[in-house]
């Protein structure tokens, strides 16, 4: 059910795209990703090579809705965690279905997936850090620690907004 949820979420963003360069800080993000350049500060140097790269793959798209694709993507798939950590706590699936389409389907959230920015890789990275946090509580090993200690260090680099669920993903690594 979770899987189902991400695509369709990604189905459902990648039909709202936009198709092509938006206003504000997308352009400044994609024009930055295009030339491996440096957008407005903090820079988000993670943020470029990853759309970068993901682009670089996508060749055949033009570059703009490329990396707009990257948004959806990464939105999509903290949706799909965000789904997977309400499965394990009520193994319900209806409500893992709901919780993806919820979580991916706020104005806000929305937005962002659809078009060219930072926030949408900072949402993932923020999910994984709380996956980690709750793999690591459960006593599965000091790897999900260190690998937690890692994604919080990687906020950084991509957008410091990610780092807004770190006291949240300790105290489930706790």
């Amino acid at each position: 059910a979770p899987l189902g949820g991400r695509v369709l979420l990604f189905v459902i963003y990648a039909l709202t795209l936009a198709p092509g360069v938006t206003f504000w800080d997308a352009g400044e993000f994609i024009a930055a990703a295009h030339s491996l350049g440096i957008p407005h500060p903090p820079g988000t140097p993670l943020f470029v090579l990853l759309t970068n790269a993901w682009a670089r793959v996508l060749f055949f798209l033009p570059f703009a809705v490329a990396t707009n694709l990257f948004s959806a993507a990464a939105t999509a798939t903290a949706s799909l965690i965000a789904a997977r950590l309400v499965q394990r706590a009520t193994t319900s699936r209806p409500m893992t279905l709901a919780a993806a389409l919820a979580a991916g389907g706020m104005s806000s959230v929305w937005l962002n997936a659809t078009e060219t920015e930072v926030y949408a890789a900072s949402l993932l990275l923020a999910m994984v850090m709380i996956w980690a946090g709750d793999r690591a509580g459960r006593g599965t090993g000091e790897r999900w620690t260190v690998l937690l200690a890692y994604l919080m260090m990687l906020a950084v680099p991509l957008h410091l907004s990610a780092l807004v669920v770190a006291p949240a993903a300790v105290v489930l690594a706790s």
